[in-house]
């Protein structure tokens, strides 16, 4: 059996999808939510291990612009 995933955008596809479903032509199953971890605050704390001094100095690119 092969199995596809489909984002049906119209109702009447749904609706269609339903009526194979029914004549058991196809097996429809709700679609599973993807569970991520929580997002913890500070957790990237550490990563950035160096910062220039002129990090906030306008770039030179740029003075048009300003």
């Amino acid at each position: 059996m092969e199995t596809v995933s489909v984002k049906i955008r119209e109702p009447k596809a749904k609706q269609l999808l339903k009526d194979l479903e029914d004549l058991d032509l196809i097996e429809l199953d709700e679609p599973s939510k993807i569970s991520r971890p929580k997002r913890r605050f500070g957790a990237m704390k550490g990563l950035v291990e160096f910062i220039a001094d002129d990090f906030d100095k306008p770039l030179d690119d740029l003075k048009d612009h300003m």
